[in-house]
């Protein structure tokens, strides 16, 4: 009990130095830190909020109309063969996959909210359905740093692939739950409008969390560049090859300042900056680490699955990139990457409206699949109505 006691007195010692160097931190460091913040607030106005926060609205209206109920049924049978996961996990999966960070954890947490899945199997469903979006990946990373489509649909593939390869491995080697949940509603509880507003109401508040840890973390590392102590942590990697280590660090805690700082050096190869590149990407940063347990809030979920299948995605998706990138495009093997991610003001330089027009279209077509399940169900409800009503007379 004393040798607890000792530890909690400890444990709140090192957090409260932590945070007296932090403050001191701001205000010997404030030119460094305001400028990175600045540049994090451009940075979410003009990349994450158009990419990101269409898909927020889509989670919400996927899970309170019939087209979480139409994923469910069309996707039931696979995940309970090979993840050993129920049917109303679906729309987390898919909308994971296509959506981004956070967008996937989420999804769950509603799904969890709704009484579509249990605390073990939102556990489970966290640790491979937050997953790195396809418009990032493709157009952020493979476009703009390699100057390649065909090298950001690879990466998105080992992105993919790792996550998929995580859940089977949970369905094969963890036990199944023992409780299974209740399914998602079999008629929209809500009216489209109602359902609409409600979606972009709760999206706002989650976009808002999102970008405030984006700047934060800019601050950060900011903050850490200009006391020296990034310096420190590179030197204690400089047994890794030249121009990998800045990269490394930066990924760790924040995976969009870990691919900047991966496109501003000459001194990788072409795979080696790929597996670097999956590697970020399917760890994700102490940055979206954060915004999930934002996400999570007061729920009783336990995060260690999460941490854990985190930490292999991108050590899987890493190997995973490098290979692919060695040999599916030998001529590129020994080539340095010389294509930068962002600008001289740290805005990246693709147009924002690019990342607009790829949401809209992407919620639009779920929007249009949305109504024709609704209406087919409808139908369906009607025609059994009749059944059922012809059989009783």
């Amino acid at each position: 009990m004393e040798r607890s006691n000792s530890l909690s007195r400890l444990a709140e010692t090192c957090t409260a130095c932590l945070i007296t160097l932090f403050g001191m931190g701001l205000i010997l460091c404030t030119g460094a830190v305001s400028a990175a913040a600045a540049d994090a607030i451009l940075l979410c106005g003009r990349v994450v909020i158009p990419s990101l926060f269409p898909f927020l609205v889509l989670s919400s209206l996927c899970l309170s109309t019939g087209m979480g109920r139409g994923l469910c049924r069309l996707l039931s049978h696979p995940m309970e063969r090979l993840f050993h996961l129920p049917g109303s996990g679906a729309p987390a999966l898919v909308l994971g996959l296509i959506g981004g960070y956070p967008v996937g954890a989420r999804t769950v947490f509603d799904l969890y909210d709704r009484k579509g899945c249990s605390a073990e199997e939102c556990s489970r469903l966290l640790a491979f359905c937050s997953c790195c979006g396809p418009a990032f990946l493709c157009s952020a990373v493979g476009v703009a740093l390699f100057g390649s489509l065909r090298a950001g649909l690879m990466l998105y593939g080992c992105h993919v692939g790792a996550a998929l390869v995580i859940g089977l491995v949970q369905g094969r080697f963890l036990p199944k739950p023992d409780r299974r949940p209740i399914a998602l509603p079999a008629s929209p509880s809500l009216s489209f409008a109602r359902a609409f507003t409600q979606a972009v109401g709760s999206a706002c508040g989650a976009m808002l969390n999102v970008c405030a840890f984006v700047v934060f973390f800019a601050a950060l590392m900011a903050l850490l560049e200009d006391s020296g102590c990034m310096g420190f942590l590179k030197d204690l990697l400089r047994f890794l090859p030249k121009g990998m280590a800045e990269p490394l660090v930066r990924g760790l805690l924040e995976m969009t300042g870990g691919v900047a700082a991966l496109g501003e050096t000459t001194c990788l190869t072409f795979p080696q900056a790929m597996g670097l590149a999956g590697g970020m990407a399917g760890w994700g940063g102490l940055s979206v680490h954060a915004q999930v347990l934002a996400l999570r809030e007061e729920r009783d979920i336990p995060m260690g699955r999460y941490f854990t299948g985190k930490l292999f995605h991108g050590l899987l998706a890493g190997c995973l990139s490098f290979c692919a990138a060695f040999y599916c495009l030998p001529e590129s093997a020994h080539h340095p990457v010389f294509q930068p991610l962002y600008g001289a003001e740290g805005v990246t330089v693709l147009h924002p409206l690019y990342y607009i027009l790829i949401c809209g279209v992407y919620l639009l077509a779920c929007l249009a699949v949305t109504a024709l399940v609704i209406r087919l169900e409808d139908r369906d409800t009607r025609k059994d109505g009749c059944q059922t009503g012809g059989k009783s007379v």
